[in-house]
């Protein structure tokens, strides 16, 4: 890179940076910094000419059809109280096992972040009842802080994912494959992730089983654990005496189950994701296929009534979200015509390469590249601004796209809960103030370890990822 195209470059970085400092909206700061970068390297006209025309050249896409319509199916699942139904299921299933409020948290807060898409909204959505539920089972608020945090970057695996159907945009990859490629990821990071809360429920009941002694013999003082409020007391009713129900807590009122939700969730995903797998529908007639079902299915689950005011909140909220992901998408577009103008993304590869490093070794520091863009970014904003740089590096070594694509949007939602400024955490404590922002860290460690084993796992076994796609092609 020429001397002039380096000093842009590290303008157009330090604009982009103060933008975000500021809150500006994440699509706009991209788009105004390379804005001016492409000032800085040609003219103010041929910076215009750009921005104007790079919202129709980015919407005008057949192929990105696919993301308004799992928005709209998205939104009419929520709607229809299918999240809803999911986490009493999981409640219902869930309950006798250790830890069971918890992974029933976990569960729902993976459906919910699969048919929204997205991993900020889950948290602020899950963080209230998710952690009144798990406190009232008698478990610490880390443990609940840690759950919910960590439950709402399942979405960008567990399909129909915006996040995938976008690295699939940016890269040319295979939608469809990608889709399924996130099936056993999925469930391979639920698995973990509820295995790491079983351990960390046994852990916690040890710790109250030895509290009574250590409090006898320190003269009736509580142990370090309770104090903080880690360790909870079992439940019990007003004569003093334990109360048998979910993880040691008072028994819920009865209340009827919704089997019907459950079954139209399964049905949805069958619509969506089934028909791409069984090779009958690309992944927009999927997409198609599925936004139907969840606006019948919210139509059998809604009063007459009220179906006019249903389906005009459903419409205006996903004609919202759409907007919103497009115009991230006009910004990176301008942004990452920029990098082109600069020469900085050929460089990047030119001397990756050229370092003759070892290709596993190359993935991992890429793969780090991502942690620090969590800071900063949502899920969605760092595939956008990432992956174009990736993804060239990483296939010149050979490696397979659709894996290296689970592998990369697996890593960039994991950004979005590693401290010091893990975005997830700071939502969390937000919405639940209570928990205080050093315990919702503590809370969220566990589970950074655990979607580190994930990691490992799919690098050293990546039939997990291109199993499934390879049987669609078959």
């Amino acid at each position: 890179m020429s001397a002039e195209n380096l000093f842009a470059l590290a303008s157009v970085l330090v604009v982009f940076l103060a933008l975000l400092a500021v809150r500006f909206h994440v699509g706009l700061s991209l788009m105004l910094a390379g804005m001016v970068g492409v000032v800085m390297l040609r003219t103010t006209d041929a910076a215009v000419s750009t921005v104007a025309s790079q919202p129709f050249s980015t919407s005008a896409d057949y192929s990105l059809t696919i993301i308004p319509l799992f928005m709209l199916m998205g939104v009419f699942a929520v709607h229809g109280r299918l999240a809803a139904a999911g986490f009493d299921g999981a409640s219902r299933m869930l309950g006798r096992f250790p830890g069971g409020s918890a992974l029933a948290s976990l569960a729902g807060s993976g459906m919910f972040a699969a048919v929204t898409g997205s991993s900020v909204a889950t948290v602020a959505t899950m963080a209230r009842v998710s952690t009144d539920a798990i406190v009232k089972a008698g478990h610490g608020i880390k443990l609940a802080a840690g759950v919910v945090s960590a439950g709402g970057t399942l979405g960008v695996l567990i399909p129909p994912s915006i996040v995938l159907v976008l690295y699939g945009v940016v890269t040319e990859e295979s939608i469809g494959q990608l889709l399924l490629a996130g099936i056993g990821p999925g469930l391979l990071t639920i698995l973990v992730y509820g295995i790491t809360i079983v351990l960390l429920v046994v852990r916690e009941r040890r710790r109250a089983a030895r509290a009574p002694a250590a409090a006898a013999a320190v003269g009736g003082s509580t142990g370090s654990a309770a104090a903080d409020g880690e360790a909870a007391r079992p439940a019990t009713d007003g004569a003093g005496t334990d109360v048998a129900g979910t993880d040691g807590a008072r028994p819920a009122p009865v209340t009827r189950p919704d089997r019907a939700g459950v079954a139209y969730l399964a049905v949805i995903f069958l619509v969506s994701i089934g028909s791409i797998y069984a090779g009958i529908a690309t992944p927009t007639e999927a997409a198609s296929f599925g936004a139907t079902a969840a606006l019948i299915i919210l139509l059998i689950r809604t009063r007459p009534p009220r179906w006019m005011t249903v389906l005009k909140e459903s419409v205006t909220e996903a004609v919202g979200l759409t907007a919103m992901t497009f115009l991230l998408m006009a910004g990176a577009g301008v942004f990452t015509y920029f990098l082109a103008l600069s020469g900085a993304s050929s460089a990047l590869v030119d001397a990756v390469v050229s370092a003759d490093l070892a290709p596993y070794l190359v993935l991992v520091l890429c793969l780090l590249i991502l942690l620090p863009l969590g800071m900063f970014l949502d899920g969605v904003s760092m595939i956008l601004v990432a992956a174009p740089l990736l993804h060239p590096i990483l296939t010149e070594y050979g490696f397979d796209g659709i894996w290296l694509g689970i592998l990369v949007v697996k890593v960039a939602e994991m950004a979005l809960i590693t401290p010091p400024v893990g975005m997830n955490a700071f939502v969390y404590a937000g919405s639940v103030p209570e928990a205080g922002l050093g315990r919702v860290f503590r809370g969220i460690v566990p589970f950074i370890v655990a979607d580190i084993v994930v990691v490992a796992i799919l690098i050293l076994v990546p039939d997990i990822v291109t199993f499934l796609p390879e049987m669609g092609n078959a």
